[in-house]
């Protein structure tokens, strides 16, 4: 019963993120996140290097489709989704994450839904289970055997664990069990020899959060700031009554904005950084970059291309997004990533007044790495 519950919940996620408006109300924060235009660029278009490196694997962009769905049965949307999210970063070299496996482990003839190897047999392919699963106090609690599971049957290259507190919390059915979830996490990490990627979920990663998760010897973060997709928005059409629709528009726009979460992760620990959450540019895409992130993820502009199986559909977005990105590099004279990380900055506003009272920002703006 339990995993035909689950696997109702993926579809209307997947029908109302197609259907309805579930964008935060506010921005992202990158609109305070200034780039230096260069008249005299000295580098000549044609040689921007877009590659990068992440968990030891060289990518031909800085680019990441992080987890969406599954957990419907073969010739669904969730199993076509995925299908054709492979095989555009297959065919583009860039990393991609399945959703949230549970319904696999509750209901194992969906694991079909989140298999791709047969079309994208080379990805970069990241596993998903939820954070509150591992806490103590889970009806179910999942332990390392569960997290094999996941990464094998799919023949992953890694495993996320995604926290998702905001969304449980106003979720009819939500699972608010996230007491010693870190401990599990540390469990998981020493155990295993695959990468675990910390993610949220659209309200962000806080300095305080990323430094406990760098010490338990995580590999990467996913900060999944607000500003993009919002699961309390989401959770707001699912609500039974109005008392839940109450709670989820209340919350619609909690978080923190990923430029904020992005220099606070940065400037606190060594992690690499996925900045997701609201990506929906390329000049946006190279201020993350700029700021520190390894990776930028998107999720939700691809979304509808892949719900019609459109593979070149799906690269169009996102060699759009490169095209815009690479010339933005050109107008601040980076001819790769790295000294895309070195260009002056200047941060004004809301996430300048905001990073003054949390980190040297100062500090911050001439150590970026």
């Amino acid at each position: 019963m339990d995993g035909e519950i689950t696997v109702l919940r993926k579809f209307e996620h997947i029908e109302h993120c197609l259907k309805r408006n579930v964008q935060a109300h506010v921005s992202n924060g990158f609109e305070d996140v200034h780039l230096i235009h260069m008249s005299l660029p000295e580098i000549d278009k044609e040689e921007i290097d877009l590659s990068v490196e992440f968990l030891g694997r060289k990518f031909d962009y800085p680019i990441m489709i992080t987890g969406m769905t599954g957990g419907t049965r073969k010739g669904e949307i969730a199993w076509k989704i995925n299908r054709t999210l492979a095989q555009a970063a297959q065919e583009l070299n860039i990393p991609f994450g399945v959703g949230s496996q549970r319904a696999m482990i509750e209901k194992p003839e969906t694991w079909e839904s989140y298999y791709v190897r047969d079309v994208a047999p080379d990805v970069f392919l990241v596993g998903n289970l939820g954070a509150p699963q591992f806490g103590k106090n889970a009806m179910r609690r999942y332990g390392v055997e569960e997290v094999l599971y996941a990464i094998e049957k799919i023949e992953a290259d890694a495993i996320a664990i995604h926290m998702n507190p905001l969304q449980e919390s106003v979720q009819p059915e939500g699972d608010t069990t996230f007491a010693g979830v870190l401990e599990a996490l540390a469990e998981i990490k020493s155990s295993i020899d695959y990468p675990v990627i910390a993610k949220e979920t659209g309200a962000g990663v806080s300095r305080e959060v990323a430094v406990k998760l760098e010490a338990i010897g995580i590999d990467a973060v996913d900060i999944s700031g607000l500003g993009g997709t919002s699961w309390s928005g989401v959770e707001y059409y699912r609500a039974k009554d109005n008392v839940g629709r109450r709670l989820a528009l209340r919350f619609w726009d909690w978080g923190i904005k990923t430029a904020i979460s992005l220099a606070e992760v940065r400037y606190w620990t060594s992690l690499p950084i996925i900045a997701s959450g609201g990506m929906r540019d390329g000049i946006t895409m190279a201020k993350a970059l700029a700021m520190g992130a390894t990776l930028v993820g998107i999720a939700l502009p691809v979304l509808r291309p892949a719900a019609k199986g459109d593979v070149e559909g799906v690269k169009r977005v996102i060699l759009g997004y490169v095209e815009e990105l690479k010339n933005a590099m050109f107008l601040v004279g980076a001819k790769n990533i790295h000294e895309l990380k070195k260009v002056p900055l200047v941060i004004t506003g809301f996430v300048r007044e905001w990073l003054e009272q949390r980190i040297n920002l100062n500090g911050f703006l001439g150590s970026r790495f």
